[in-house]
């Protein structure tokens, strides 16, 4: 049935929560395919090039390691999934063994979490043991089990960088409190083991934590020393990433995570100008450029005083109009939500009936993100009606939350009657904000 000179991903799904699935390598759609009623599915992925790779039905995903001729068959059920994931076939191992590390990982989660409370001495004891045997174990494995160097290598840091993440969390706990001289210069050997340049795992969620954990720690900065401490603090990060990492992938990912979570969270244009300034005489990647400068763009734009951006929406009749055309006498509160995340959806409209019973001299306008029409109607009915609550589907997802800079969907953006911005905050902060006045 299988050619041996391509790659094979066939399986079964239980309980899909999805039509397809898909291979990824490097963020990138390889191939997909849609899942039969039956949860069946078969991908054929050709003179593929070895090493880490994703799968992803939707809204989950997993990593694969794969090489060229491997034929593996899947089964999991989509409500229960990497507990439920095995693999069979040809090249099977590698993969039940990297999915075995996550789990394993995922149960130590407390333990580790606890040690973070120990003294130096021992809590370098309880990671060491811990890695040691991991290792050990890992060296069983490979007795029994051929591998390639890079399937070797993923496996070895998926193994490792979720310890040595922990370390880094450990030291930055130890740096905000002033106690790194309790720690001597051998807690630090482990760093040696670790290559920041490695792009095969430059889309390795562990890889990538573990890169940005360490910007945290190789700041120079004392905590109490500056009054613009954020500013000061990301540009030492970004400084470190330019001297310590050259590989232009991971350079690049680490530098943009950076800058989205600085920009994200600073609310000073001036301080956010001077991060830019520096940041693009580092970054030479000039996607991620011009992906940063348009986030500044945004920013700049979605101030108090200046109008709301222009956005399309879509009302419960299924037209487009633009929320600028919505009329209202009132003040006007954009909230966000997601028929999909039914604790934050229940929570949300609870504090919008709590305000408007306490003051009704607002119309919220509410957006759901999804892109299901039917569904949303469906979710719409069980939601109470009230004549100061006005929904709305969004047109484009992605270029809304672009100008809206929707980094959560607590997010609340408040106007006048004519759509100036008089406010940004959060549901809870709002709500507070309006009880106790």
């Amino acid at each position: 049935m299988f050619n041996n000179k391509n790659t094979y991903l066939v399986g079964k799904i239980l309980k899909k929560t999805n039509d397809k699935i898909s291979v990824l390598k490097d963020e990138k759609i390889i191939n997909e395919t849609l899942i039969s009623e039956n949860g069946n599915f078969l991908l054929q992925l050709d003179s593929i090039k070895n090493g880490l790779y994703n799968f992803k039905h939707l809204p989950e995903f997993q990593y694969l390691i794969l090489e060229n001729g491997d034929s593996l068959v899947l089964r999991l059920n989509a409500l229960d999934f990497d507990e439920s994931l095995v693999f069979n076939g040809v090249g099977a191992s590698k993969n039940n063994y990297l999915i075995d590390i996550f789990l394993n990982h995922e149960k130590e989660e407390d333990f580790l979490n606890t040690s973070l409370k120990e003294n130096p001495m021992i809590f370098k004891k309880n990671i060491d043991s811990l890695l040691n045997f991991k290792i050990n174990r890992f060296n069983d494995f490979k007795k029994t089990n051929s591998l390639n160097n890079i399937s070797e290598l993923i496996l070895e840091y998926a193994i490792s960088l979720p310890l040595y993440s922990k370390i880094e969390t450990y030291l930055s706990i130890y740096k905000q409190t002033n106690r790194l001289s309790e720690i001597n210069n051998e807690f630090y050997e482990y760093r040696n083991n670790i290559d920041l340049n490695i792009e095969e795992l430059s889309n390795f969620k562990p890889y990538l934590d573990y890169i940005v954990s360490r910007t945290i720690n190789e700041s120079g900065i004392d905590y109490n020393s500056y009054s613009n401490l954020a500013l000061q603090f990301n540009l030492d990060r970004i400084k470190f990433v330019d001297k310590t990492i050259s590989n232009t992938v991971v350079k690049s990912k680490i530098l943009r995570y950076i800058a989205f979570e600085y920009l994200l969270k600073e609310n000073l244009l001036i301080d956010i100008d001077s991060f830019l300034n520096i940041f693009l005489e580092i970054s030479e990647d000039k996607m991620t450029n011009l992906e940063i400068e348009q986030l500044y763009l945004n920013i700049t734009a979605l101030q108090e005083g200046n109008f709301i951006p222009n956005i399309k929406i879509i009302d419960n009749n299924f037209k487009t109009i633009s929320n600028r055309d919505f009329y209202s006498n009132k003040s006007i509160i954009y909230v966000f939500w997601s028929y999909e995340q039914n604790s934050h959806q229940m929570s949300l409209f609870n504090r919008i009936f709590r305000i408007l019973n306490i003051n009704k001299n607002y119309n919220f306008l509410c957006i759901n993100i999804n892109s299901n029409k039917k569904r949303w109607i469906e979710s719409l009915k069980k939601i109470k009606s009230m004549n100061n609550i006005h929904h709305f589907m969004v047109y484009d997802f992605k270029s809304m939350s672009k100008k809206m800079i929707l980094n959560n969907l607590n997010k609340v953006i408040l106007t006048d009657n004519k759509g100036e911005i008089t406010s940004i905050s959060d549901i809870m902060k709002l709500e507070n904000s309006i009880v106790l006045d």
